[in-house]
């Protein structure tokens, strides 16, 4: 198997994985706010070996620490959101959310690198205000907050998406991984006293079935995941690599039906809202690939 076809197989596996923690989020009997302290805590160990075998930290200098920790304090905002989302709704509803990273991301990229919105943007961020409608107007009134939360989740994780991008050629990926890992579970290290205050019933350890999930989730479906997908970027096409991240939400929403039975919590108009989203979501890369031009008026103008 040559480099591509390899690098194509690890990424496919690796959002195959990735379409995991949705279930996982509901099967772990956890606040979310433990569950992320808990699951970023034993992603970084999993990845030390990653770190060790990649040359550790010693290049990086102290703005560059500060920055990638900086990201993972978003990255553990997205976290708190994506796994509150699934404990105030249900798996399907906070997997579907995270199919507006797309479209996010690109309105995120025009404000952070200051350049003018595509066409396709915004053509694709229309698309996607009937499919929120059919959606939100389908779900109890109870998964609604949920399902906020959820695009809450989306919009964060657009941004440290989009501040990875900005500052990813500062480190190699496995040490801005690590770092970003640290940081999500230092964040959570100091929310999660003041919470245990405000909710001191809530379970902090978790139960045997629990702890199996969170070690699933956390290396095959964290750390495993990250560093599969880190080696298989520099193999593919930013296309191609879009493509297959979009399947996320997909494989999410399936091993939700199959393995939670959650399509007996939803209707039909709920799944036709979802089905627009993900045409849009996956129409969106090749429309951009088709029409690069953007909304810039005088861009034709010399």
């Amino acid at each position: 198997m040559d480099a591509r076809k390899k690098a194509i197989f690890q990424l496919h596996l690796a959002v195959f994985l990735f379409g995991f923690t949705g279930i996982l989020g509901k099967l772990i009997l956890l606040p979310a706010l433990t569950l992320v302290w808990w699951r970023s805590l034993l992603s970084w160990m999993f990845m030390l070996p990653h770190l060790k075998k990649a040359g550790g930290l010693k290049s990086l200098d102290r703005r560059q620490y500060w920055i990638y920790l900086g990201i993972g304090g978003v990255v553990a905002l997205h976290w708190i959101c994506f796994y509150g989302s699934i404990k105030l709704s249900n798996s399907s509803v906070a997997m579907v959310c995270l199919a507006f990273i797309p479209i996010f991301t690109a309105f995120c990229e025009s404000i952070f690198h200051w350049q003018p919105l595509r066409k396709v943007d915004v053509l694709t961020g229309c698309l996607t205000i009937p499919a929120m409608w059919l959606i939100l107007q389908n779900i109890d009134l109870q998964y609604r907050l949920g399902f906020f939360v959820g695009v809450l989740a989306a919009l964060l994780s657009a941004v440290f998406v989009t501040l990875n991008k900005k500052y990813i050629h500062g480190a190699g990926p496995i040490q801005i991984s690590w770092l970003e890992l640290f940081a999500v579970w230092l964040v959570l290290s100091v929310l999660l006293p003041f919470y245990s205050m405000s909710a001191p019933q809530a379970a902090f350890l978790p139960d045997l079935s629990s702890a199996v999930y969170l070690v699933v989730l956390s290396y095959f479906c964290t750390a495993l995941a990250y560093v599969m997908s880190l080696k298989a970027l520099y193999h593919t096409s930013a296309f191609s690599a879009m493509l297959a991240f979009n399947l996320e939400p997909v494989y999410g929403i399936l091993f939700a039906m199959v393995l939670l039975k959650e399509h007996k919590e939803l209707n039909a108009p709920f799944y036709l809202g979802v089905a627009i989203l993900l045409s849009a979501v996956f129409l969106y890369p090749m429309l951009k690939k088709r029409f690069p031009g953007k909304l810039n008026p005088m861009e034709h103008v010399k």
